[in-house]
């Protein structure tokens, strides 16, 4: 069986660092099939308790990886590949669609592939849209009920559509999909998710507007959208309060401001034994409804241009995660930090809390601020990091932690369509 993306990404770290310049293992594992990275980039590989899959994943180069969603431009009815009568039951429609033309406009073959399996398993399971969601990452396949409907999705873009009513039915049925997964869908220029484009992780996207972001969801019936102008992030606040959808996007934020407030206080509370499951758990509820409100502005706002958005709430939300996801590591080790460590955590705390409250206030200037801190940081955490290797999986943690904070602070002045 030949081999794929997925078989380089089973072999990465999975810490999501940033160290490689990619916010997640996800992006590095397709560069690395694409050649657009070498695998000495990870600084997780060259640890030796990554050696052999360093080596795995160098003779999966040398066999050949699969890469890429190849297939043709749909045509057809309207976009829609086929719509046919039901066999098992009358008197429903069925549906196929190959979404292959979306945010960057008609593809033939996209370089990295279309949808990203694990983003697309993620928005279908916290969007609340969608009953019995049964969606495999490694197979890059989903089946869920909509409404008495039974819709398969491929991450190569396509989706089908059972037992629909009508053809308009059938068509409301991708739509409806395939705004659910905007997020999860790979821009060919940088490799990432779009979500992974709006959580302020990638270089490319910090002086253009993101291909994905601007061209919006693949719609079965029309071309994809294109911005009517360019705004930045400093003004998603006061443009959610204009929209009826702003509800969602402002409650989303308020459940970010209450993870925040702990992640604020965990460098004392990890110093000093106190965080608790509990508190880890409080936490991860905020997420889960941040990222649950986010879907649904994207899926219910009318504009494309606005409904952008909530694409950059889902990234804040996924920069919180992995700031998360940073602390447990420091919370499951049972290795005394040193001196040194205490200080670099403080710090890495310290830029995450600051780089999101200056993006609530929308302070611009406490923004740079918080860019410059973090090149400071990363100077000092560079030179722990190169003597010290005992802590380096504490060390990687806490990096994690600032960096997803620098992500943060940069998205104030990120484009963004409008």
């Amino acid at each position: 069986m030949p081999k794929t993306v997925r078989d380089i990404y089973e072999l990465m770290p999975k810490k999501d660092c940033g160290l490689c310049g990619n916010p997640s293992c996800r992006t590095a594992a397709r560069k690395i099939a694409t050649g657009d990275m070498t695998v000495d980039q990870c600084a997780n590989l060259k640890l030796h308790e990554f050696k052999e899959n360093k080596e795995r994943i160098l003779q999966l180069l040398k066999e050949g990886v699969e890469v890429g969603a190849k297939g043709t431009i749909v045509i057809g009815e309207e976009g829609i590949t086929y719509i046919h009568p039901c066999i098992s039951e009358a008197g429903r429609v069925a549906a196929e669609a190959k979404l292959t033309s979306g945010p960057e406009g008609a593809v033939q073959n996209l370089k990295y592939g279309f949808f990203d399996p694990i983003v697309m398993c993620w928005a279908l399971n916290t969007s609340g849209l969608f009953k019995n969601v049964r969606c495999s990452p490694r197979l890059g396949t989903a089946i869920i009920n909509l409404n008495g409907k039974t819709v398969t999705v491929f991450h190569d873009g396509r989706i089908t559509v059972r037992r629909a009513k009508d053809k308009q039915d059938a068509i409301q049925a991708i739509r409806l999909t395939s705004r659910a997964l905007w997020a999860s869908i790979i821009c060919s220029c940088c490799g990432n998710a779009g979500v992974d484009c709006a959580s302020g992780g990638c270089e490319d996207c910090l002086t253009k507007i993101c291909p994905v972001l601007a061209g919006g969801p693949p719609d079965p019936l029309s071309a994809s959208t294109s911005p009517t102008g360019q705004t930045t992030g400093s003004t998603i606040f006061e443009r959610a309060k204009t929209i009826e959808t702003g509800k969602y996007f402002e409650k989303g934020f308020q459940n970010l401001d209450q993870a925040m407030e702990a992640v604020n206080q965990s460098a004392h509370w990890i110093l000093n034994g106190r965080f608790s499951s509990k508190q880890m758990d409080s936490i991860k509820v905020k997420i889960d409804e941040a990222n649950n409100l986010a879907i649904r502005f994207v899926v219910e706002t009318p504009r494309v241009q606005d409904a952008t958005m909530g694409l950059i709430l889902a990234g804040v939300t996924l920069d919180v995660t992995r700031m998360l996801e940073g602390l447990e590591v420091l919370v499951r080790s049972n290795k005394q930090p040193s001196e040194e460590l205490k200080e670099l955590l403080l710090t890495a705390v310290e830029i995450a809390g600051q780089a999101y409250q200056a993006l609530r206030a929308v302070n611009l200037d406490q923004a740079k601020q918080i860019t410059s801190k973090y090149v400071e940081f990363k100077k000092a955490w560079g030179e722990a990091f190169r003597k010290n290797k005992e802590e380096q999986d504490m060390l990687v943690a806490i990096e994690k932690i600032a960096a997803n904070g620098f992500y943060i602070a940069r998205l104030l002045t990120k484009p963004l369509p409008t």
